[in-house]
């Protein structure tokens, strides 16, 4: 970028990460709030990498849609957080997968739930046709006592 001044959009997305960081340093040392045009560019690019890294976590360690999706909004703000101090910072690909790590981290795996089978309706007949047709068709003999 050979004018500083000069911050529009195409500009910013020719830059690479390193040179982003950079851009975001120095204008937020000097105290210019252009550094938030800068950082928006950070944070989009660090979020595609969160959620990559959060589906692979989440994947593995067998967390749910929901879960991950609540991890990737804590690791973005994480991120939103850190791009806005004053400080040189590692790169965007490294605060990402530290940041998504920690979030699916904390939220540990999901529970288990126990196989749920296929419902079949029940075939039922009653004790007393079986017996009845038993007795009537002769494969069932009354024994003599009081109760049979």
């Amino acid at each position: 970028m050979n004018d500083p001044d000069r911050l529009d959009e195409a500009a910013l997305r020719r830059l690479d990460d390193i040179q982003l960081e950079s851009l975001r340093y120095r204008l937020l040392s000097e105290g210019d709030v252009r550094y938030e045009h800068v950082v928006e560019h950070l944070l989009v690019r660090g979020i595609g990498a969160i959620e990559r890294i959060a589906a692979e976590l989440c994947d593995v360690r067998g967390i749910g849609a929901e879960q991950r999706e609540k991890a990737v909004i804590d690791a973005s703000l994480r991120l939103q957080l850190r791009l806005a101090r004053e400080e040189r910072l590692p790169s965007l690909e490294t605060l990402a997968s530290q940041f998504a790590t920690q979030c699916i981290d904390a939220l540990g795996p999901a529970p288990d739930q126990p196989p749920r089978l296929a419902s079949r309706p029940p075939q039922l007949r009653s004790i007393e046709t079986q017996l009845g047709e038993a007795l009537h068709d002769g494969r069932l003999r009354r024994k003599g006592g009081k109760d049979s």
